[in-house]
C-alpha cells in the first residue's frame, strides 16, 4: 500500500497560535502520538512511503529517510510526490494527487492519504473514500479514522501501543 503523507497538520499542528518545536536537524519534531498511530498501521517491509508535504523537495529522498527515522518512522521506499504543470499557477493539494494517481496508473484501493488539505474534500468518491482528513490543529490523534481508512488489522503492538490504541478508540 502507498501512504501518501503530509506533515504539517498530520504529523506536527499546524496552528498559527503555537510554536512548533524543532529537532536537533533543524526540522519539526513531530507528535508521538500521531507517530505511533501512523505505525499501528504502517508496514515498514510492504509499505510505500509518498511525501507529499511541501517540505518535501528540501530534502533528498535519503535525508529524508534520515529525518523520518529519527522521528520513529521506517520505510523502505520512500518517494516525493513529483509532477509538473506547464503554468505557474498554484496548484492545489488534491490536483497534485490526483496527476500523480494517473501518471503512475495507481489503483485507488493500493493508496492511503494523510493529509490535512481541505481541497481533498473534492476528490472523487472512490479516492475520497481513502483520505484520512486530520484537523490541521491537532494532527493525526486518532487510530480509529486511520484505521477505517486503511482497512486493515492493526499490527502486532506492544502492551503500551495497546494501552494507547485502547485510549484513543473511539
Amino acid at each position: 500500500m502507498k501512504f501518501v503523507l503530509d506533515i504539517d497538520g498530520v504529523m506536527v499542528h499546524a496552528n498559527p497560535h503555537r510554536r512548533v518545536e524543532l529537532e536537533d536537524d533543524g526540522f519539526y519534531k513531530f507528535n508521538n502520538k500521531a507517530v505511533e498511530i501512523f505505525n499501528l498501521m504502517f508496514r515498514t517491509s510492504k509499505d510505500e512511503l509518498i511525501l507529499s508535504t511541501s517540505h518535501r523537495y528540501r530534502y533528498s529522498v535519503n535525508q529524508w529517510k534520515t529525518i523520518l527515522k529519527d522521528r520513529g518512522i521506517s520505510s523502505r521506499k520512500i518517494t516525493i510526490l513529483d509532477v509538473s504543470f506547464s503554468s505557474n499557477l498554484k496548484v492545489t493539494r488534491r490536483k497534485e494527487i490526483e496527476t500523480w494517481i494517473s501518471d503512475n496508473d495507481i489503483n485507488y484501493n493500493d493508496i492511503v492519504i494523510l493529509d490535512d488539505d481541505k481541497s481533498l474534500n473534492e476528490l472523487p468518491v472512490g479516492l475520497k473514500q481513502r483520505l484520512c482528513l486530520t484537523n490541521s490543529y491537532t494532527g493525526l490523534n486518532n487510530v480509529e479514522d486511520l484505521k477505517q481508512v486503511v482497512n486493515r488489522e492493526l499490527k502486532s503492538y506492544t502492551k503500551m501501543e495497546y494501552k494507547y490504541y485502547r485510549q484513543t478508540k473511539g
